[in-house]
C-alpha cells in the first residue's frame, strides 16, 4: 500500500489537506453548488459561508489563489480606499468592511452575488488588521482550518 499524504498528516481528520488542496475543494463545492444540478444545492446563505471560508484557503494557499485577493485590492484602491480622497472622497478601510456587512444584511442576494460578496469581504476584512473586529471571522476560520489539516 502507498501513502500520498505528507509526513506528520495523521494528526487530521482528512489526512494533509493543505491550504491549496483546501482552496481547490472548497471552489468546487461553490461552483458545483451553486449551479444545483447535482444533489447538492447551496442556498444564499451557505453559499456565502463557503465563499468566505475559500477566500480565507485562498489567502493562506498564496500562489494562483491570490489572484482574486489582488483583483479585489486593486478595486477598493480605484474607490480610493485607505489611499487618500477617491471619486467617493476618502473612505477607510473599515467604511469598506462595514459596507460589505451591510449589503450582506439588507442586498437582494441569490447564491452567486452572495458568493461574490462574501470572497469580497474575505479578502477585505483582514485588511482592517490584527485586532480589529472585522479580523475575527478570518482568524475563526483560520483556526478551524488547522483542525482540518490546511
Amino acid at each position: 500500500m502507498y501513502s500520498i499524504a505528507a509526513p506528520g498528516s495523521a494528526s487530521s481528520v482528512f489526512g494533509f489537506l493543505g491550504s491549496g488542496g483546501l482552496a481547490l475543494c472548497l471552489t468546487a463545492l461553490l461552483i458545483f453548488g451553486i449551479m444545483g444540478k447535482g444533489k447538492v444545492k447551496l442556498t444564499t446563505f451557505k453559499a456565502g459561508l463557503v465563499a468566505l471560508a475559500a477566500g480565507t484557503a485562498y489567502s493562506a494557499a498564496g500562489k494562483i489563489w491570490a489572484s482574486p485577493q489582488q483583483v479585489v485590492e486593486q478595486g477598493w484602491t480605484g474607490l480610493g480606499v485607505g489611499g487618500g480622497p477617491g471619486p467617493f472622497g476618502e473612505i477607510g478601510i473599515g467604511a469598506a468592511c462595514l459596507l460589505c456587512l451591510i449589503l450582506m444584511l439588507v442586498a437582494p442576494l441569490n447564491p452567486v452575488r452572495a458568493a461574490v460578496l462574501y470572497l469580497v469581504a474575505s479578502f477585505t476584512w483582514p485588511n482592517a488588521g490584527t485586532g480589529s473586529v472585522w479580523d475575527i471571522p478570518g482568524q475563526l476560520l483560520a483556526s478551524l482550518f488547522l483542525i482540518f489539516g490546511a
